[in-house]
């Protein structure tokens, strides 16, 4: 047998092996991933979601909560805008 032959089965070796390598692989990440689906199915059956009630107290307190800050920060724009700009100039 020639050189030339022994490096076209060596090549075909390492080809096949690399081939092997590959399918092992991907088989194992295609497992890791039905599993992890299998656990993200599970954890969403244990979300106890809202009831409309809770929902619609809930939208409420954030909606008030959003009027005070901007009651607190409208009050401090205006007083701190009083304070440096035109205190100030009626000064000069």
């Amino acid at each position: 047998m020639s050189w030339l032959a022994w490096l076209s089965v060596a090549a075909t070796l390492i080809a096949a092996g690399a081939l092997i390598f590959y399918r092992e692989r991907a088989k194992a990440g295609a497992l890791a991933f039905a599993v992890f689906v299998s656990d993200v199915k599970a954890e969403v059956f244990k979300i106890t979601w809202p009831t409309k009630d809770d929902l619609k107290k809930a939208t409420m307190v954030v909606m008030a909560f959003v009027v005070v800050v901007a009651l607190i920060i409208g009050t401090m724009d205006i007083v701190l805008q009083w304070l440096l700009v035109r205190l100030p100039s009626r000064a000069a």
